[in-house]
């Protein structure tokens, strides 16, 4: 069971990770094909998080995305979903 929850865990955050670099590029390809360039994106980035308030829910985002993830990685068991069924 351990090897099927690690290999599902390795499989979400690598669809996580395709689907961030395909969206960088949609990103870097828009403002190319606009004529901005591609330095345009460092002026975009700095009003991607521009107070304390969205910085701390992203970060609090982030780690209710990624805390559970480890631990289901070193203990190798989901919860029960026997209620689905």
């Amino acid at each position: 069971m351990k090897k099927k929850i690690r290999k599902l865990l390795l499989r979400k955050y690598a669809v996580i990770l395709l689907l961030s670099v395909l969206s960088l590029g949609y990103l870097f390809w828009g403002d190319w094909m606009f004529g901005y360039g591609l330095s345009n994106i460092s002026h975009i980035v700095d009003y991607l998080l521009y107070t304390a308030s969205e910085k701390l829910i992203a970060g609090t985002l982030l780690l209710i995305l990624i805390v559970p993830d480890i631990k289901y990685w070193i203990t190798g068991s989901h919860p029960e979903r026997g209620a689905e069924r």
